[in-house]
């Protein structure tokens, strides 16, 4: 499918979507949401792709929702319509990205602000260049928190440190954002592509099925008792011994013991 607004690229079982407006630092927009949302079903479906890479071109990952274009439409829209624009919009998205089976690393590039922020937090891993900047900067513009913000914040860095970066708004490097465990690693800007990209191919030569089972455990669990988890775990894994994965898995680690014993 050919995109206005992203590129997507495929390698050795890894997924890249690469948000590609420089000139706008990649500002999120309708016409964008749309192909990110379309362009992560389509690699859902795609058996050949195991990985997927969210990144920004240019200098940053996304400065969050375009203002002029919200200035041009939403402010003449009523409130009942301008909640059906929104959530076909960042919602969408982020929703595509927890739903998911497939790990989502996000590669941030630069700076990652507003919505941009929250759907980096919402990729399972987080990969940042040393020059990358986060803020939830809604405040800044009379906002509340969106792209799931308010659900993932407190549950990241704990409910006092979610509102202060709410409240304030303020700018946070790539070292305090490591620090306050919402990225996994910090690397140099040359070193981002590369390093993302190895882990990824690492990824996709894992166990697809119980990547998607470990993904799909965690993010439920944030909901549930600590039984109703047991519980849940208990039936994906049942359809992990299902899988010729795990089959084949198990028949060479058996394998190896026979050999070392």
């Amino acid at each position: 499918m050919n995109y206005k607004h992203i590129i997507v690229e495929k390698i050795d079982g890894v997924a890249k979507i690469t948000m590609n407006r420089p000139e706008r630092l990649n500002a999120l927009m309708a016409e964008m949401n749309d192909e990110i949302t379309s362009a992560l079903r389509d690699l859902d479906q795609d058996n050949s792709v195991r990985v997927v890479i969210l990144t920004g071109a240019g200098r940053a990952f996304s400065a969050g929702g375009d203002i002029n274009q919200m200035q041009e439409k939403y402010y003449i829209m009523d409130a009942l319509e301008l909640r059906r624009v929104l959530q076909k919009g960042v919602k969408t998205i982020v929703s595509t990205i927890w739903n998911m089976e497939k790990p989502i690393i996000a590669a941030v590039n630069g700076v990652a602000t507003g919505a941009a922020c929250n759907i980096a937090f919402a990729c399972d891993l987080v990969f940042a260049s040393e020059n990358a900047r986060f803020g939830e900067v809604f405040i800044r513009v009379g906002l509340g928190p969106d792209g799931g913000g308010s659900y993932l914040l407190p549950r990241l860095v704990g409910i006092h440190k979610a509102k202060e970066l709410f409240f304030t708004g303020r700018i946070f490097d790539a070292k305090e954002a490591e620090h306050l465990g919402l990225v996994n690693r910090v690397v140099p800007p040359e070193e981002l592509e590369s390093n993302v990209m190895d882990f990824a191919k690492g990824l996709a030569q894992r166990p697809t099925r119980a990547l998607g089972v470990a993904k799909k455990a965690v993010n439920e669990a944030l909901n549930l008792s600590m039984e109703q988890a047991l519980d849940y775990e208990m039936t994906l894994q049942s359809l992990c011994f299902q899988t010729e994965e795990n089959k084949e898995l198990v028949k060479e680690f058996l394998e190896k013991k026979k050999k070392k014993d």
